[in-house]
């Protein structure tokens, strides 16, 4: 089990956060709040959350998430980290899907518990106003390294245990190739620093594209309704 060495990225806040999508998610909070009241009879306006948050193809959409300087130092804390933990293919996945990671709620509790802030007052929000959906839950988090020598692409794939999934990439620019690709509509360049992916991970088939150089780090979210996965099994048993 990894401890963190900088303290700030243990802190609960929203330090990290980019400033205009903070802003705009405190904004758009009581206009969730509103929608739920009236269970779903009227629609959900137009919010402010839609004005940071962009369309790259339907379903799929990028919002600047994170600011630089969270990535820079959460960059660093990695090149730490590799001291003494190590990136694995998860064991349950077949071998050609396998992405070198570090399991943050295994290996690294402290940076877990502060994504998972980040998810219930940042990320959960945003999904509400996109889809009307709460996802709060992660199935994990992670950070996951595509290189020359480990894994320098990923293969066609769905993230079975999610409804949602965020792709962050932290250091853009430091290494060559890489992007994401969906099947039935096309390639995604390298997104800035911090900003997000996200899509409904069941419907979406897709793989990380061939990086050329260097170590390509993504903080990535599989995320879920737990609550209403649970009442889902119980009215079929």
């Amino acid at each position: 089990m990894y401890k963190l060495k900088n303290y700030l990225l243990s802190m609960q806040s929203h330090w990290m956060i980019n400033q205009p999508t903070y802003k705009a998610v405190q904004e758009t909070l009581p206009l969730i709040a509103e929608y739920r009241t009236n269970n779903g009879l009227v629609d959900m306006p137009k919010t402010p959350v839609h004005k940071v948050v962009k369309k790259i193809y339907p379903e799929i959409y990028r919002v600047p998430l994170f600011r630089r300087h969270f990535c820079n130092l959460l960059v660093k804390e990695i090149e730490l980290m590799k001291r003494e933990i190590s990136f694995e293919g998860n064991a349950d996945e077949d071998k050609l899907r396998q992405i070198p990671e570090i399991v943050l709620k295994e290996q690294c509790p402290e940076l877990y518990r502060n994504m998972w802030f980040v998810v219930k007052t940042v990320l959960n929000p945003i999904f509400n106003a996109l889809w009307q959906r709460n996802c709060a839950d992660p199935t994990t988090i992670q950070i996951a390294n595509y290189n020359l020598v480990d894994k320098k692409q990923g293969a066609w794939h769905h993230d079975d245990s999610s409804d949602i999934s965020v792709v962050v990439p932290l250091n853009t620019g430091s290494y060559e190739g890489g992007g994401t690709a969906f099947h039935n509509y096309g390639k995604i360049n390298p997104l800035p620093v911090g900003h997000a992916l996200m899509f409904p991970s069941f419907i979406n088939l897709h793989k990380g594209l061939p990086v050329e150089s260097g170590d390509r780090y993504l903080l990535v979210f599989w995320l879920c309704d737990k609550q209403r996965t649970i009442e889902l099994y119980e009215s079929l048993t």
